[in-house]
């Protein structure tokens, strides 16, 4: 694992945050004042209010304007195991991330058309060597000590955005098998798919990208049918950066096809929001069977090298559904709940996936934007899986077999300290953690406790700055 050192992002995330607001100001003709925080930031529920810098400037939407829109932000964590796991100890994952958005239409005439060039820089250490789990990680973790471009491609959006066509370096986690509560969690187990998408396939996990290309059909504003094609790449998520290599197809190990078909409205058109999807995936790349070397003999006792299998699929099927509101009003405060499974063919390491929870939207009137989230994951894991995890404990020296699935919790806070703003405390319980991994598991271990906190800022929204409406 890289050495756990302070994050290269924070202070120049900080720095940034301390600059723009002056640079607004001298560069706006004539810039209004901001309200007094007293007017502004309490009614708003926020602590303090940056927000207003930008608009009064009018530097953002000068941007704006010119095509030009800035979005990306940080997001560190501090997870520590403060009881069962593997052992005791802490990490804190960095993300720093910049994206900039580009209005073909605006900057070179080509109606529906945009770029995304996101650049994502990370650093940090392994959970999993604590709490046990090798599944179940903070969202910020991996690729560590490395930048890069999480996005490079072309949008392009044809007939009057009833099809969305999106090809170059891309991940498909955003664009499939992802609710938009999905990431009001901290660890992977929800943010921003179910676990089993992308631990069941090759496909590239962001920040890793890949060449690929997706296609979403609207036959009305709330359907869509999406399929996307992309590259297999065992390199890219290891691999020291893609900023300046690997942009060939030279490393392809074969193609991940996913397709999903749903129902989703917003606040827009819907006072009750909802999203319903299902939708599955074929993978037909080689990958290592979970228990067999390649004479078909348990790999624990015989060694050697693991045989390669080809061709996984899985099915799934979400849903997400506001089902109370205190009121109609414009706030967006109300209760939803949410929930889901995935099903794996035989050789997938994780065979079933189940998952439900729910997020209130601002439990307190005078704090609209705080947000109380809670998640439950359960995950049965593949025989073979199981069985070589057995013989690995056994031959350790510890008797028993180990557990066939893996439960965990998660209750947090998210806390608008600021517009763009937050911090998030959580905690985290986990019920057999998997040691997937580990090179001699223990049947014996029972249990995981995660207490941890989660700080964010997002650029566009502490700043005030205009954003791009991306289409999917």
């Amino acid at each position: 694992m890289p050495p756990l050192r302070p994050s290269r992002a924070a202070p120049f995330a900080a720095a940034l945050l301390w600059l723009l607001p002056g640079l607004a100001t001298a560069f706006a003709q004539s810039a209004t004042a901001p309200a007094a925080a007293g007017d502004t930031a309490w009614q708003s529920g926020y602590l303090f209010d940056f927000s207003t810098f930008g608009p009064s400037s009018g530097v953002g939407q000068a941007m704006a304007n010119a095509g030009i829109y800035l979005n990306g932000g940080e997001t560190g964590i501090l997870a520590s195991n403060v009881a069962g796991g593997a052992k005791q100890g802490s990490v804190f994952d960095n993300d720093f991330e910049v994206e900039v958005d580009l209005d073909m239409a605006r900057i070179a005439g080509i109606p529906g058309a945009a770029m995304h060039i996101v650049v994502d820089d990370r650093v940090g250490g392994y959970y999993g060597k604590f709490s046990g789990s090798n599944t179940l990680t903070p969202q910020t973790f991996g690729p560590n000590e490395v930048m890069q471009f999480q996005e490079f491609d072309w949008d392009q959006s044809l007939f009057n955005d009833h099809v969305l066509l999106l090809i170059g370096r891309q991940s498909p986690v955003f664009d499939f098998n992802s609710l938009p509560v999905a990431c009001d969690f901290v660890f992977t187990n929800a943010c921003t798919n179910f676990t089993a998408f992308f631990v069941n396939d090759s496909a590239a996990i962001a920040p890793a990208s890949t060449w690929g290309a997706r296609i979403s059909i609207h036959p009305t504003s709330e359907t869509y049918l999406r399929a996307g094609i992309y590259e297999d790449d065992p390199y890219a998520y290891t691999q020291a950066s893609n900023l300046t290599n690997n942009w060939g197809l030279g490393h392809a190990s074969g193609s991940f096809v996913p397709v999903e078909l749903g129902y989703k409205t917003d606040f827009s058109t819907d006072s009750y929001p909802r999203v319903y999807a299902i939708g599955g995936f074929y993978d037909d790349s080689p990958y290592p069977d979970p228990l067999f070397n390649g004479a078909g003999l348990p790999l624990p006792i015989y060694g050697g090298t693991a045989r390669q299998d080809q061709g996984r699929e899985s099915l799934y099927a979400m849903f997400q559904q506001m089902i109370w509101r205190p009121d109609l009003s414009e706030t967006r405060r109300g209760l939803t709940v949410f929930g889901g499974t995935m099903f794996g063919s035989n050789q997938s390491e994780i065979r079933q996936y189940y998952q439900a929870g729910l997020s209130d939207q601002g439990p307190f009137a005078s704090h609209p934007h705080d947000s109380v989230n809670f998640l439950v994951v359960y995950q049965v894991f593949n025989q073979r899986l199981v069985e070589d995890q057995t013989l690995l404990a056994n031959l350790g020296g510890y008797p028993g077999r180990t557990n066939k699935g893996e439960t965990d919790f998660e209750l947090n806070y998210l806390w608008q300290i600021g517009a763009g703003v937050s911090l998030q405390p959580f905690v985290e319980y986990i019920i057999n953690p998997d040691q997937i991994g580990f090179a001699v598991p223990n049947p014996r271990l029972a249990n995981s406790t995660t207490l941890g906190m989660q700080f964010a800022i997002a650029l566009p929204d502490s700043l005030g700055l205009p954003v791009f409406a991306r289409k999917n």
